[in-house]
């Protein structure tokens, strides 16, 4: 059976220093990505395989094939870091079965309808429904960029959210 050790939204994925941060600070030796476009995409799976450290090893699963790993031999063995692009994806790994207590969101970058919650991490009304949701079932949420700086519990980034968003009205 493999061990969570995070579990982690972000945008941009596999990238430079943040992910070599976390996964030290973890001690993870996989890397699991949930994305269903990219599990379908040969190229940009060899791209992101190639952008981790030599040492890791890195799977890229839909989100229907990540869950029914799991329901089948919990992922294998190792450490698992997995990284999700968005809200949505997580939402749905979670309510298809991958028991996931805690989340990290790293970055979710602006664009239409979204709000800036925390230095480059945006939400919108969507990502906001189904992160308190999860709240709710007991998930720990929480918004951290960078292992040296501070973190944000997801409760003041949903405030922040709903201010700023009333304010713009």
């Amino acid at each position: 059976m493999a061990e969570i050790q995070m579990v982690r939204i972000d945008s941009r994925l596999i990238h430079g220093q943040v992910i070599t941060k976390w996964i030290r600070q973890t001690s993870a030796n996989r890397i699991v990505i949930i994305d269903d476009a990219l599990s379908a995409d040969e190229f940009m799976t060899g791209i992101y395989t190639m952008a981790a450290p030599s040492d890791i090893e890195v799977n890229i699963y839909s989100v229907d094939e990540a869950a029914e790993y799991w329901k089948k031999e919990e992922m294998g063995a190792g450490k698992l870091f997995i990284l999700t692009k968005n809200v949505e994806t997580i939402y749905q790994t979670i309510k298809k079965g991958i028991p996931i207590d805690e989340i990290q969101i790293g970055g979710l970058g602006g664009g239409p309808g979204r709000i800036s919650v925390f230095g480059p991490i945006s939400l919108d009304e969507e990502d906001a429904a189904m992160l308190k949701e999860l709240e709710q079932e007991n998930c720990h949420v929480y918004l951290h960029q960078v292992p040296e700086e501070s973190k944000m519990e997801f409760k003041k980034a949903l405030e922040r959210y709903n201010s700023l968003k009333n304010k713009n009205k």
